[in-house]
């Protein structure tokens, strides 16, 4: 039988976390709060033991049926398929020595070496002041994160260069790949896909070495040229070729893939592939992952080089059917978009992509890794149901799931909770203890950013507040999970609860079974 229990301000609930009655009904001595440290300590520190979390859970954003599915729909790249740290140093390595050949860059950078710890997704980058740093959901930058090179920047530099913390609306919501504000002393690049990552990597050494070697340089014409080096590495197809030519190394193993199509074909689902890549590639890649050369019987539509975002935007981008054999884009205009097996379309725009289809609306799923160019255009103006794919999530509760991990956690929560309710006490006795809280408050909370990353924490939260990564994706995706394997742990009758978390005006609300 479930039980409702409502953890109030004061009362019996509260015994199990040491209290006899209310706060306000008994004399707080210093004996007394080591007393109560004590206990919340022990009681979170036993409830955090047993919990936690699989890396291949679903999360939810909001409420979705899989019964109302009719139509799924996939991104390609870290979607269907799934990329070695391989890919990222090949980015790395093959972008550093374009930079020394034909830019002239010192030789030394041709010895660095892809560090796949150094950053993470999510990061912003003032390309003026050469910051690389992390944003909470409220626009505020997070000061123990912003970097110059691999050095950690005075705080009170940053307060200065900015006028404080906080970075305006206009200049943070904004969804492309770069944001300028005309008379602002910021110009800020967020790097929100997983390919950017090499990319930032480079951007970062190369600033640490021009700096240590007292090598004067403008950020963002660094900035510029290896942005426009790493497209280069991509536009080349030199990264495309390599993979499909040692996919062992490149490509991560995904048995689950066929059968997990499968299960939606023969549901009677619809299906269909709307990625940026070409489709030679997308076929050499899922013709080694499903091991099947006839994959594309499973697919309904299959839209190559689609360049979104631009596609959900532009109405001006006709839908081009290939040739099947030369892969040459047809001169005919498309009037009805054919099977995947029967035909193949390039380019296109949404528009027509509904028109031709009918699949509208929340009876439509589809699921990208990227927040902006998969997720935001389906969710916010089609009315799309989306999942987002965010494999940094299986290493991230991996380490949240650690006894370390979960006793810091707990002991921090207790210290709040103290703090919270002892922070006005003006007896000295008791100042000294609330002033050692606070200090074990603030080392609890780099001790846990730092577990997930030494320069930059997590990719979800900052030390007080979600990301601004969090809060695009709580704002793009119904769905998240760390793999596309995962959904096959449900099935296509499933509906996805979000978990009840209560508004800061709401009593807390604990359910025990």
């Amino acid at each position: 039988m479930l039980s409702f229990r409502i953890i109030l301000r004061c009362g019996a609930a509260r015994q199990r976390l040491g209290y006899k009655r209310c706060l306000s009904e008994q004399r707080v001595t210093p004996e007394s709060l080591l007393e109560e440290y004590n206990e919340k300590i022990t009681t979170l520190h036993k409830q955090f033991a047993g919990r936690t979390v699989s890396p291949r859970s679903v999360f939810t954003n909001s409420e979705l049926s899989l019964r109302y599915i009719n139509v799924y729909g996939f991104d390609y790249d870290f979607t269907l398929v799934q990329y070695t740290p391989e890919v990222m140093k090949l980015i790395y390595d093959e972008s550093k020595k374009r930079l020394v050949n034909k830019l002239g860059y010192p030789e030394r950078i041709k010895s660095f070496e892809y560090n796949p710890d150094l950053v993470i997704r999510g990061l912003h980058l003032d390309i003026r002041n050469g910051y690389i740093m992390k944003m909470d959901a409220y626009h505020h930058i997070q000061l123990a994160s912003v970097h110059r090179g691999h050095r950690l920047v005075d705080p009170q530099v940053v307060i200065d260069s900015y006028g404080g913390t906080h970075i305006p609306l206009h200049i943070m919501d904004d969804h492309h790949h770069r944001t300028t504000a005309e008379g602002s002393s910021t110009n800020l690049v967020q790097f929100l896909d997983s390919f950017s990552l090499p990319e930032v990597a480079l951007f970062v050494d190369i600033s640490e070495y021009l700096i240590s070697h007292n090598i004067s340089f403008d950020p963002e014409y660094l900035y510029l040229d290896v942005e426009e080096t790493v497209k280069n590495v991509h536009y080349s197809n030199l990264v495309h070729t390599t993979i499909v030519n040692d996919p062992d190394r490149y490509i991560e193993p995904f048995p689950n893939l066929l059968p997990l199509l499968t299960r939606l074909k023969d549901a009677g689902k619809k299906i269909f592939l709307l990625t940026n890549s070409e489709f030679d590639f997308v076929n050499r890649g899922m013709c080694h992952v499903t091991k099947s050369p006839d994959w594309r019987d499973l697919f309904d539509v299959i839209v190559c080089s689609a360049r979104k975002p631009l596609f959900y935007s532009s109405v001006n981008r006709p839908f081009r059917a290939l040739d099947q054999e030369t892969m040459m884009p047809s001169w005919q205009r498309v009037a009805e978009l054919r099977p995947a097996r029967e035909c193949l379309y390039t380019q296109g725009n949404i528009s027509e992509f509904i028109k031709l289809t009918g699949w509208r609306g929340n009876h439509v799923l589809y699921i990208g890794d990227h927040l902006l160019s998969d997720l935001s255009n389906p969710s916010l103006h089609l009315g799309w149901k989306t999942c987002a794919i965010i494999p940094e999530l299986d290493k991230e509760i991996r380490k949240a799931n650690s006894l370390q991990y979960k006793a810091q956690l707990a002991s921090l929560l207790a210290v709040e909770m103290l703090l919270k309710e002892h922070q006005n006490k003006n007896d000295s006795s008791l100042m000294a203890i609330t002033d050692k809280w606070r200090k074990e408050r603030a080392e609890k909370r780099k001790f846990l950013k730092d577990y997930s990353n030494i320069k930059f924490g997590s990719i979800f939260r900052t030390e007080k507040a979600p990301t601004y990564f969090s809060r695009r994706l709580a704002r793009f995706a119904n769905l998240y999970t760390s793999s596309l394997d995962n959904l096959m742990d449900f099935s296509l009758e499933h509906r996805f609860y979000p978990r009840r978390a209560s508004l800061p005006h709401e009593p807390d609300v604990n359910f025990d079974v």
